[in-house]
């Protein structure tokens, strides 16, 4: 198969099972990671485009903040989630350990790509130093059995 065959059969396929074989034979699992459960449940929040952020969200802990052209998105620990706007409870976090280098290539690949083939929905943020990869606490169980059958490490927080 040339690459053009392969970017139609990725383009129209709609099987991640399949898209992950190509990916496998041409990147096989180059990382293995070391990654740390938090131990914070996290809620994303959707809140108005041009809403104010909590001052709540200031206060030191861990949060992650996105404003789009559409909306105001706010990923913090549940006990500082905002009242009566658009919200999913329950999320844990895995944080990839160390320092992960803005070129580096196929990280988030090898943590996404087991836990697509498991079935378990992600929601993931990424910083300058790391990325952070959400799911949902009732997923738990399975994600770390996906993770570590791929060669990845796990480190709980003190």
């Amino acid at each position: 198969m040339n690459l053009r065959e392969s970017m139609l059969c990725i383009t129209f396929s709609r099987d991640v099972h399949w898209i992950g074989d190509v990916f496998r034979k041409r990147h096989p699992m180059a990382h293995k990671l070391t990654l740390q459960l938090l131990n914070e449940t996290f809620t994303i929040n959707k809140l108005p485009q041009f809403a104010e952020i909590p001052s709540i969200l200031s206060n030191g802990e861990m949060c992650f903040i996105s404003r789009t052209d559409e909306e105001l998105s706010i990923v913090c620990p549940d006990f500082m989630a905002p009242n009566n706007v658009q919200q999913e409870l329950g999320w844990r976090c895995l944080k990839v350990e160390g320092t992960v280098k803005l070129q580096e290539v196929g990280v988030l690949a090898s943590i996404l790509q087991p836990l697509s083939e498991a079935g378990v929905p992600v929601f993931t943020v990424s910083t300058f130093n790391t990325d952070y990869v959400f799911v949902m606490d009732e997923h738990l169980v399975n994600v770390v059995h996906a993770l570590q059958k791929a060669g990845h490490q796990f480190h709980k927080e003190e």
